[in-house]
């Protein structure tokens, strides 16, 4: 690892350059920009919708307010306009569809930063890159860095070039290559659970079979044997109450088709130990197909019509869950990292987005006192990173209690549904769990 730099920098203008161009990093490409600080983004992908899965995912409180601080106004209210139908409640449930715990979620004005916004990751990319054509870079593939002489950081490419900047943020996801050179300690691991996800098209025959639960919204299906399942409808109002969708200005390679956001399906997740599904060892490969066919025959005596859902999906993903474990605050330089690069955590609490946008908007916080000649950049990078620490290790800490809450066994099991029936018929204990979402 190259040696840290000593002195504080105190470069003014500040130039920014940030490593992915995911949520995180264009959150705070626009938060920067907006603030008349000097930032470009390098991204790995050769165009903007490369590995762009459709899949949903919620903007909550957290996510709405680190966006209203950093997009421009116009573009936030694009992505008010650009949201899914919301969801209706939350449903816990057991693998035969008997509730064991329902909740409703009210209506709320779709403005209000409290309010949960559902938004597929192609609308939102979309959005994110609106006005920043000038300084995205695709095809820019991270190597390494190095200290310049003059206390800066200069980033290399795979294809020969380079870029040199006061600051590097890694926001280059959970496989980051900037946290590898930064923090070779730091770790993420397996936690021995596979997943494999679906998404199926929304048409007159799927939505008659889907359970009215999945079409309310997010549902949580605690299956036995250790095995899960969520699933959750993308939807759109009806188009005849509903004004004309926003198109965004996005430059499309001239050989790339236009990427659609409007797309109505069931997405679902199926989830269990990996030796559930016949695998032992971690280096067995994972072929979507197979996986589909194990965890049907995982759901033999389930509901028929989750069972339908699974087996008629031929659009998969699959992938061993992983989270990262925590590490206390390193000796701070010009180098930082964003969202899943340090904090990745397991899909079980949907916070990995929402984490990432607060630390775009706290980084953005940070950098802007710096601009401003109130704070030098390392010591406000260090209490960035601290408070990066505390609130993410927190969000992997919650998500990996509910990724083993939804696939404890036997009386671990019975207790996680008793409890839920239980808080499903006392009112106050519904409304803390509604509260705490």
């Amino acid at each position: 690892m190259n040696q840290i730099p000593r002195r504080q920098i105190t470069n003014n203008p500040l130039k920014v350059l940030i490593v992915g161009a995911g949520t995180g990093g264009l959150c705070l490409a626009h938060g920067l920009r907006s603030a008349g600080i000097s930032v470009e983004v390098f991204e790995r992908d050769h165009t903007p919708f490369d590995r762009q899965a459709g899949y949903r995912l919620s903007i909550n409180p957290i996510g709405n307010r680190a966006l209203k601080e950093c997009l421009p106004e116009s573009l936030f209210q694009t992505l008010v306009k650009s949201s899914v139908k919301p969801s209706r409640g939350v449903s816990f449930l057991d693998e035969r569809l008997r509730t064991l715990l329902s909740v409703d979620i009210p209506e709320m004005n779709p403005n209000s930063l409290d309010s949960e916004r559902p938004i597929t990751r192609i609308a939102l990319r979309r959005i994110l890159l609106d006005g920043l054509d000038d300084i995205v870079h695709f095809s820019k593939k991270f190597v390494a860095f190095e200290d310049a002489p003059d206390g800066r950081v200069i980033v290399r490419f795979e294809d020969g070039s380079s870029a040199t900047g006061d600051l590097l943020v890694g926001a280059d996801g959970a496989n980051s290559r900037v946290r590898a050179q930064l923090l070779p300690h730091a770790q993420r691991i397996e936690t021995g659970l596979l997943a494999i996800s679906g998404k199926l098209g929304l048409n007159d025959k799927v939505r008659a079979i889907t359970p009215p639960a999945i079409l309310r919204g997010p549902t949580l299906i605690l299956g036995p044997k250790g095995c899960f399942l969520f699933a959750n409808a993308v939807e759109y109002e009806d188009v005849e109450t509903e004004e004309p969708r926003p198109r965004h200005n996005i430059a499309l390679a001239d050989d790339e088709s236009p990427v659609t956001d409007r797309e109505e399906y069931v997405m679902w997740g199926f989830s269990a130990r990996r030796e559930k599904f016949g695998l032992a060892a971690s280096h067995e490969p994972l072929r979507p197909e197979d996986l589909k066919i194990a965890a049907v025959a995982l759901m033999q005596g389930w509901d028929r019509a989750l069972r339908e859902i699974v087996q008629q999906t031929s659009e998969l993903s699959v992938f061993p869950v992983k989270t990262s474990v925590p590490i206390p605050p390193w000796e701070t330089r010009n180098v930082t990292l964003l969202g899943d690069a340090l904090h990745d955590m397991t899909p079980f609490r949907g916070m990995g987005a929402n984490m990432a946008l607060r630390d775009a908007a706290a980084l953005r916080r940070a950098l802007v006192k710096v601009a401003q000649g109130e704070a030098l950049l390392l010591e406000a990078l260090g209490n960035y990173e601290r408070e990066m620490i505390e609130h993410g290790f927190r969000a992997v800490r919650l998500s990996l209690e509910n990724m083993q809450r939804v696939h404890s066994e036997a009386l671990r099991k019975a207790f996680a549904k008793f409890a839920l029936r239980l808080m499903n018929v006392v009112p106050v204990l519904k409304e803390r769990f509604r509260s705490g979402r």
